[in-house]
């Protein structure tokens, strides 16, 4: 009876004794998850830091480009409107000095 008895007490300490390694295991694992679930963040941070700066220089470049195209069609429209009234301009003043030269004002 004493020999189970002490079989009993020895199996108890070995689970108590089990039972501390894997709550040790367990906070050391917790731990390192932890460890790592902030490493992960941080470098997720920067990762998309730099992506939303990229993407803020992309859509710069892209809206410059557009508003440089924009600027030179405008011109282009703007220079031929002027050349257009400038043209018509020359016959009405052609007319004006033909009129004062032949005297029918």
């Amino acid at each position: 009876m004493e020999e189970i008895i002490k079989s009993i007490t020895e199996a108890e300490a070995r689970a108590a004794e089990i039972k501390a390694q894997a709550l040790s295991q367990a906070a050391e694992i917790a731990e390192r998850a932890e460890t790592r679930a902030a490493e992960i963040e941080r470098a997720t941070a920067e990762e998309c830091k730099t992506l939303r700066e990229s993407a803020l220089r992309k859509a710069q470049a892209e809206a410059q480009s557009k508003y440089d195209a924009a600027i030179a069609e405008k011109r282009a429209e703007a220079k031929n409107y002027a050349t257009k009234c400038l043209e018509q301009s020359e016959l009405q003043v052609e007319e004006i000095v033909r009129r004062v030269i032949g005297g029918n004002c």
